[in-house]
């Protein structure tokens, strides 16, 4: 079958409501991306208050071979402007669901038959006797109020979604090509809303005031327009174009366009408008006219605020007024100047856009940036922060891990945390759980008992007066797995602490490997925690007892001190950082004449990409589309940026981590 044919059987198929397959098969492309298919004008059928219901007519049996002369009549109370029952009656198409109770002393028929009203189906009984005509009321119970506001997505030329989507300026519903996005599709106070595909209508399940937004993603549609634009101002030729130049401004000729079957056209901010209510070829013709011309737009992101500048085309008419967007035209901002500032908030995307009126009332084109404005700035919390991607494209991620547990910066620091950053490509259906490293604390010196616990994800535990390990940051994606981490920031391992001459720092976290924990006595260095690696955990700490060994790194985890509980007073060590792969806790010594004291060990860091893949023990997650480019991951010793932009030698305190989104391609 050739593009662009239809044969009758498969216009049968469309009508039977299988548009989507079929059309998905058969697609016919729309001749301009102008266009906005916005859309049947098929209301609301409740006019207030309620929501529509799936039966359109009500059920009705009988007893008699002459019940096909019964004639059903709903009458349902009238409503003011507020919701409020007017104590009269109209006609109804059906029975009621919602914001209704039936009236069983008003209803009655003519000729005797009897009406038996069933609450939980909505559906009566009449035992007719004859031919009869019987009248079903219905009083309002409540004066809701719902607003409801509809969203049609805009189509590409091919007629595909582009993923904005215009605000239908009635209640006008999309009879062809649509269909509900639920996910988008909220009500602000808990009402539920759906659409009925077969019947094209809205249904908001509400108990009370509410206002709800519904969003329709476009389908494959066969909506055909030919454009043809003036070639100057009263000229009687036209030709035809593929789009609507932006440096002329042009109104519809209405009595040369034209669309079949009952489709209308117009014309709002310099793009065609087809109101469809079936498939429809469309002809519209654009005459030069007088109106606003945006010339540019410029963006300026000052981090905490974004300010939108236009600049006026001397070629159009002077605007007097103009319209700011940051939720890509879902809301604007009037404005009398040409300049409008934003204040934006991390974690939070926006798509600015804006448009210009004159003193006619005459709207410029709505003119958008691709300066798409995403920065997700994730400070410490002692669970996952999820993301999810609000646009596809580029992103740049960044990520610090903790310090070991400390006693004094000045005197005995835990090992500093490292730094990793990486481009990945994500897409809008991705989800990023963000993990970000607690800093470890530090073991109580008033108790021989006392447990310093880790710092979150990954930091190992100590003991008295020892530091536990500070815990990783990084960035999993789409499962909240250790196997699913792209990028990783090791933590720093913890230090000891017992007089300004008996002191051990930890060693450093992140980089290929983590540093190993440093020691009192060169002597007895075997009792520091060693480092993690790209592919095993840092190993613990021995000691002369294998009791008190301390324990290795795993995967993700830094390893815990070799403890010792007595009565007496016994120091702890350090306790390994928290990494790709944790460092190693400190062995534990079981003496006091000989000082062993220890720091623990760096948990590493890691990248995600192709050449880093196999590092990854059996099970990973992820897939080559998720590999990070222009990588690296930075030991806690050597210099980097800092979560400020400026520079640092290693990361203090608590991890952090940054998502930054870059654009649709890389430089």
């Amino acid at each position: 079958m050739k593009k662009g044919s239809i044969k009758l059987d498969d216009l049968k198929k469309l009508f039977n409501k299988d548009i989507t397959l079929y059309m998905k098969k058969y697609k016919l492309p729309l001749i301009s991306g102008l266009v906005i298919v916005l859309l049947a004008l098929v209301g609301i059928i409740a006019t207030y208050a309620y929501y529509q219901t799936i039966d359109t007519t009500p059920i009705i049996g009988g007893t008699t071979g002459e019940i096909a002369d019964l004639d059903i009549r709903v009458m349902a109370e009238e409503r003011d402007a507020n919701g409020n029952g007017l104590n009269s009656y109209g006609l109804y198409p059906y029975i009621p669901k919602a914001g209704y109770a039936y009236n069983e002393e008003k209803s009655y028929c003519t000729n005797g038959s009897t009406i038996v009203y069933h609450e939980d189906t909505y559906d009566a009984d009449i035992t007719a006797y004859g031919h009869d005509v019987c009248y079903l009321y219905f009083d309002s119970t409540a004066s809701l109020d719902l607003t409801l506001y509809v969203y049609a997505e805009n189509i590409d030329s091919d007629g595909y979604g582009t993923g904005q989507y215009t605000k239908l300026e009635t209640t006008a519903l999309p009879s062809i090509g649509y269909t509900l996005n639920n996910e988008m599709s909220s009500c602000e106070n808990g009402s539920t809303l759906s659409y009925l595909d077969e019947e094209n209508l809205f249904n908001i399940d509400a108990s009370g005031k509410d206002v709800c937004t519904a969003y329709m993603d476009a389908i494959d549609v066969d909506i055909q327009l030919k454009l043809y634009l003036q070639a100057k101002s009263g000229s009687s030729l036209y030709y035809e174009a593929k789009e609507i130049p932006n440096n002329i401004f042009y109104e519809l000729n209405t009595s040369k366009s034209a669309c079949t079957g009952t489709s209308t056209l117009s014309i709002n901010n310099q793009k065609v408008v087809i109101a469809a209510t079936s498939k429809t070829s469309c002809v519209a013709y654009l005459d030069v006219s007088s109106g606003p011309i945006i010339e540019s737009m410029e963006v300026i992101n000052n981090g905490t605020t974004a300010t939108i500048n236009l600049t006026s085309s001397n070629l159009g008419t002077n605007p007097t007024k103009y319209y700011f967007s940051n939720d890509d035209g879902k809301t604007y901002q009037e404005s009398t100047s040409a300049s409008y500032t934003f204040d934006i908030a991390s974690a939070t995307p926006y798509y600015f856009s804006a448009y210009s009126s004159d003193a006619n009332n005459n709207g410029s084109a709505i003119n958008k940036t691709e300066d798409f404005i995403f920065n997700g700035y994730f400070d410490y919390a002692n669970y996952a922060q999820e993301l999810t991607i609000p646009k596809d494209g580029y992103y740049y991620l960044q990520v610090w891990g903790a310090q070991g547990g400390t006693y004094d910066n000045s005197v005995a620091p835990g090992g500093k945390g490292g730094y990793s950053k990486g481009y990945i490509y994500l897409s809008s259906d991705d989800k990023l759980l963000i993990y970000t490293g607690g800093q470890g604390s530090y073991g109580t010196t008033n108790g021989t008992n006392s447990v310093s616990g880790g710092g979150t994800n990954g930091g190992g535990n100590a003991g008295y007066r020892g530091g536990s390990g500070g815990g990783a940051t990084d960035i999993r994606i789409n499962n909240d797995s250790l196997y699913a981490r792209v990028i990783v920031a090791g933590g720093g391992g913890g230090s000891f602490y017992k007089n300004s001459s008996t002191k051990a720092i930890g060693g450093y976290g992140g980089g290929n490997a983590g540093g190993d924990g440093k020691y009192v006595n060169s002597t007895y260095a075997y009792y520091s925690g060693k480092g993690g690696t790209q592919t095993s955990g840092g190993s613990g700490g021995t000691a002369e007892d294998t009791n008190y060994y301390g324990h290795s790194g795993t995967f993700g985890i830094g390893g815990d001190i070799g403890y010792r509980y007595s009565s007496t007073a016994i120091y702890s060590n350090g306790a390994g950082g928290g990494g790709w792969y944790g460092g190693g806790g400190s062995g534990h010594y079981n003496g006091s004449s000989t000082v062993r004291y220890t720091g623990g060990g760096g948990g590493s860091g890691y990248v995600y990409t192709e050449s880093t893949a196999s590092y990854y023990p059996s099970g990973c997650l992820l897939n080559e589309n998720y590999y990070l480019i222009n990588a690296g991951t930075y030991a806690g010793n050597t210099s980097f940026e800092s979560t400020t932009g400026a520079s640092e030698t290693g990361h203090s305190g608590n991890g952090y981590a940054k998502v930054t989104y870059i654009g649709t391609t890389i430089e």
